[in-house]
């Protein structure tokens, strides 16, 4: 029995198909990182196509370019050459201690952690934070997508479900998960507010960090009683990222070159959306803006009009563009709010200060009934990803049917 909470399967996986836009739009999670083997392996085995994005990064202020800083080695430098021989600490004291040495990269080192970690560096844990850039590196730096849309291996993978031994309930949200050694009791309540409950031995729990760690009471809190030995101290260690992205369609491709040739990614400085990529290899009139950490929490809970102002004003600072040029030029925007979502809270995880003992206890059946899985659990930094979702629910699988 699979229960699902929305109306779709996916979760943060989530495309739209405008039908008068040749091209899907994410609104959460987008790009294959690297070349991880088990993802890669479902892509295939779905008969999907994969497009690689060019390695071309640029920084604009008014359409000028400005230089490309190397983040990632000004990162390097902040770690020190063995992080793993250092104590674990969060990440502003890295900053406070040797920011000096990268003095004039230091801002922009910390808007590229916070942005594209999602984190708070008063919480994100000096070993996470070299996990996570060693995992990068292993998985390969190049950045895919799945040309027919991220839904398009969901579809694929829930038909692959056996009719005659799993029934797959949407709508049937959690609200309760009560357990003993062998025994578990799931509550859920339907959207008209009718409650269900199922039984079983075994019980997979795959909510994300943001709803495990939701106050009781709160709206899409689930209440797991009694609380799992070594739970509520973990969960402490690791903590839900923010991030806000919109999706821009516009009449044309006004921001290419004067060759025709455009930009994979283009970096800003201080604006709401300072981030911006374009479609490519396919060439569509879409830009998707940008902003994690801090900053895209406060945007939370906006109308997508006042998303759409910050981000047309955004983009015409950082391209050099009249704003009610864009304005006049924009078709459609498109966007969720992930941070405001009651069945997410949050973009994805990061890790505290011990984080990786933290994933071991959560990542361990408890009693041989519960079974903990999601991005949040996986290993070796790969939390954040598609593929680390993956292996943290085939890991859970594999131990509830003990093979």
């Amino acid at each position: 029995m699979i229960l699902e909470g929305r109306d779709r399967v996916g979760g943060r996986i989530h495309t739209v198909h405008p039908p008068a836009l040749q091209h899907p739009i994410e609104l959460g999670a987008e790009f294959v990182h690297g070349r991880p083997p088990e993802l890669r392996a479902l892509i295939r085995g779905a008969g999907l196509a994969l497009d690689q994005l060019p390695e071309w990064h640029e920084h604009e202020q008014a359409g000028v370019e400005r230089p490309q800083l190397d983040l990632r080695e000004q990162v390097q430098q902040l770690l020190g050459p063995d992080p793993e021989k250092e104590p674990d600490r969060p990440v502003t004291e890295l900053v406070r201690q040797r920011g000096a040495a990268i003095s004039g990269a230091r801002w922009s080192a910390v808007q590229y952690m916070e942005s594209f970690h999602g984190a708070e560096l008063d919480k994100f844990g000096s070993h996470a934070l070299a996990e996570a850039e060693s995992a990068e590196t292993e998985d390969g730096e190049q950045s895919f997508r799945i040309r027919d849309g991220y839904d398009r291996l969901i579809e694929w993978l829930r038909g692959r479900l056996p009719a005659e031994s799993v029934e797959l309930r949407l709508e049937a949200r959690v609200t309760d998960i009560e357990w003993r050694p062998g025994f578990a009791r799931v509550s859920t309540r339907d959207p008209s507010g009718r409650a269900s409950e199922f039984t079983g031995s075994k019980a997979i729990i795959t909510l994300p960090l943001g709803v495990l760690k939701a106050a009781p009471g709160s709206t899409g809190a689930v209440r797991i009683e009694p609380a799992p030995p070594g739970w509520s101290t973990s969960l402490g260690a690791l903590h839900m990222g923010a991030a806000q992205r919109i999706v821009l369609q516009f009449e044309e491709i006004w921001w290419a070159k004067p060759d025709g040739s455009l930009p994979s990614f283009v970096y800003g400085a201080d604006e709401p959306f300072p981030v911006w990529w374009s479609s490519l290899p396919r060439k569509s009139p879409i830009l998707t803006g940008w902003i994690g950490g801090p900053r895209a929490a406060r945007l939370a809970g906006l109308t997508g009009e006042a998303l759409r102002a910050r981000a047309l004003e955004s983009a015409a600072a950082i391209f050099g563009e009249p704003p009610e040029a864009l304005r006049d030029r924009l078709v459609a925007s498109y966007t969720h709010d992930w941070l405001s979502d009651p069945f997410a809270r949050g973009a994805y995880s990061y890790g505290g200060v011990a984080a990786r003992e933290a994933r071991r206890i959560l990542a361990a059946p408890v009693s041989d009934t519960l079974f903990l899985a999601g991005e949040a659990t996986a290993e070796g930094g790969r939390n954040a990803t598609v593929h680390g979702a993956l292996a943290s629910g085939r890991r859970a699988a594999t131990e509830a049917v003990g093979a």
